[in-house]
């Protein structure tokens, strides 16, 4: 099975939400692909944030209560098939360790919709916030997978 790998800030909103929903519609859809998360600062074990389970009561299947945050490895970058950053400072930083990864390294809104742009991070917003970064991540995971078949 193919690797994708979600990488964000902290690992406790953006890629794990990424990943709960990608994995969700490729259990369903059986693409060959399952995803992980990770984070550039993640502070190793810590949850997922609160308001970022919440965001995903609206999604069966894409449970984040169980999440521990981790911080990205050279290893992940290795064994992923694919690393999709929520930010263009994300992927920079990637490219800048891991320069070889250059063919496999984009934002998601890049690679999904061919064109660049940053999924602002919810952390610090209301329930509303992350709710909103759910749904363009949602939006964007159903392309990836549609992408993928």
């Amino acid at each position: 099975m193919k690797k994708i790998l979600f990488v964000c800030t902290g690992n406790t909103c953006r890629s794990p939400m990424a990943a709960a929903l990608f994995n969700r519609l490729a259990a369903a859809s059986g693409i060959g692909y399952e995803a992980a998360s990770a984070g550039l600062a993640a502070t190793e074990g810590s949850p997922a944030s609160a308001s970022a389970i919440k965001a995903m009561e609206g999604y069966p299947g894409a449970d984040l209560s169980c999440h521990t945050s981790r911080r990205l490895t050279y290893a992940d970058i290795k064994e992923a098939s694919l690393v999709l950053t929520m930010e263009r400072a994300h992927r920079q930083y990637i490219l800048s360790m891991y320069p070889e990864a250059h063919q496999k390294v984009f934002t998601l809104k890049e690679y999904v919709y061919g064109a660049d742009g940053d999924i602002t991070d919810p952390y610090g917003g209301d329930e509303a916030v992350y709710r909103h970064c759910a749904g363009i991540l949602s939006k964007a995971v159903e392309k990836l997978a549609e992408k993928l078949k």
